[in-house]
């Protein structure tokens, strides 16, 4: 069983705790999806109840009781954030190594492990060198190697396309019988007929709810919708679609002609031509390991490639050009901050662009009341949520106010609340004539609000009009 009791907690610089007097149970080999709005918890509470939390993460902490699991296994949010190693085979290998298997035992262990999620890659390869998605399913061999006997789920499929989300979610509940499991997730379709019990907690960190998932949907949906948990019916209170003016040629350009990218002395991607224009949003889709964040390294200068691309019909080809009209958010927020509050990363940037020192206070009052960071906004950056990290990551790329702006998959991590209030973001700057380029797995987004659609597949980029691909 895993339990606490009467949990306190609340971050160094933060305004108010994370929890107060919170309690919670798990039985054995039970199921339960954790549910809450971005901010209220989650993964703190996972840390806590798995012992990260105090044990490796020194947090001020009190509590009248608490039992874990000494046996468990955890899925971070970010991959790269639990592994130790620089190869695949070694990462693996290392996991064996701590529960004394023998070496001959090894290669099978690790190969079905790999098999199981899917991940097909030369185990000698650097993990440095995976996508996001295959950084994940690696994650997830990692927890299927230690046979935990409690399990915790942060996002465990946030990086992954639809069929492999879909796929893996089918793998995990085939191995999780003999298991205690507690989740985090936002793509709950999968999962939301196959747990025993969903946890709502609200933004102070109190659970208010605790039921069978039937029980939740049929009593607390418009709480849900409320506090921007995605449930079976959240689209239904999604943002329309709108019409965008025509694309603005004149206004900003950008050209790829002839182009290779490149990933070592391998072919990843091949492009004959492709134009970007002002007032576009292009949404980028493709299975894991694809190519999909290399492409918008390669439009930011930041891989090579062979081939020519233009800005404004000027050939460029240095990252300090590409930087003057473009802004790259990557998928991990935590590469881009460089102050220690949230507040001051978003006003450097504002601080830079307005001449009024007021002017520049306002726009970044605004922002963080439009992405809901007000009430973290004393706080250092790496301490927040993966959530909040990721809309402040988009904050501070709006307040560039770039011609172009880069993101890949921003809405990963996110409430319901939080992806609409950025989707209503995203059409304002499109409306006002700033392209947009996703990289994104969500079917619905994908449907609804592009202008255009691009797709990476046998390693070529390919534009989808309708239901094929041209």
């Amino acid at each position: 069983m895993i339990a606490t009791k009467n949990l306190r907690l609340k971050y160094p610089n933060g305004q108010k705790k994370i929890f107060d007097n919170l309690s919670i149970q798990i039985k054995d080999k039970e199921k339960v999806l954790l549910l809450g709005p971005s901010g209220s918890g989650k993964s703190t509470l996972l840390n806590v109840l798995s012992g990260i939390v105090p044990n490796l993460i020194d947090l001020p902490i009190k509590y009248d009781e608490l039992e874990i699991d000494s046996a468990s296994g955890v899925i971070f949010q970010d991959p790269d954030s639990q592994f130790c190693m620089p190869k695949v085979y070694e990462e693996l290998a290392f996991v064996l190594e701590n529960q004394q298997v023998p070496q001959e035992e090894m290669h099978n262990r690790i190969n079905e492990a790999l098999n199981t999620v899917g991940l097909n890659v030369d185990t000698n390869q650097y993990i440095n060198e995976l996508s996001g998605g295959m950084k994940q399913k690696l994650a997830i061999a990692e927890t299927i190697l230690q046979q935990a006997t409690t399990l915790f789920l942060d996002e465990p499929t946030a990086m992954l396309d639809v069929e492999s989300t879909a796929d893996l979610w089918q793998k995990i509940q085939s191995l999780w019988q003999d298991q205690t499991v507690l989740i985090v997730e936002h793509k709950v379709e999968h999962i939301w007929q196959h747990v025993d019990r969903v946890i709502l907690m609200n933004y102070d960190g109190a659970i208010i709810a605790d039921a069978t998932p039937s029980h939740i949907l049929t009593h607390y949906e418009t709480l849900l919708t409320e506090y921007g948990v995605w449930h079976p019916n959240a689209w239904a209170s999604a943002p329309q679609t709108i019409q965008f003016p025509n694309p603005d040629t004149a206004r900003f350009n950008v050209q790829i002609q002839n182009t290779v990218i490149k990933r070592g002395k391998n072919k990843l991607i091949e492009i004959p031509h492709l134009e970007i224009s002002a007032g576009e949003w292009i949404s980028v889709t493709g299975s894991n390991g694809s190519g999909k964040t290399s492409l918008l390294e390669s439009i930011m200068q930041l891989i090579n490639y062979d081939g020519k691309m233009y800005i404004n019909h000027h050939l460029y080809s240095k990252i300090k050009t590409a930087a003057k009209h473009m802004y790259l958010v990557y998928q991990n927020p935590e590469l881009q901050f460089i102050t220690n509050s949230v507040y001051d990363e978003i006003h450097i940037q504002n601080n830079n662009k307005f001449n009024s020192t007021d002017e520049a206070k306002q726009h970044t009052v605004s922002l963080l009341k439009t992405l809901n960071l007000t009430s973290v906004q004393t706080q250092h950056p790496y301490e927040l949520s993966m959530g909040q990290k990721r809309r402040l990551s988009v904050a501070i790329a709006l307040s560039a106010e770039s011609d172009l702006i880069l993101l890949d998959e921003p809405t990963f991590g996110l409430d319901s609340h939080n992806t609409f209030n950025l989707i209503k973001l995203f059409q304002q700057r499109v409306t006002q004539g700033q392209t947009i380029i996703m990289v994104t797995h969500d079917p619905e987004i994908i449907a609804r609000y592009p202008t255009r659609r691009l797709h990476l597949e046998h390693h070529h980029l390919v534009e989808k009009t309708g239901d094929t691909y041209v």
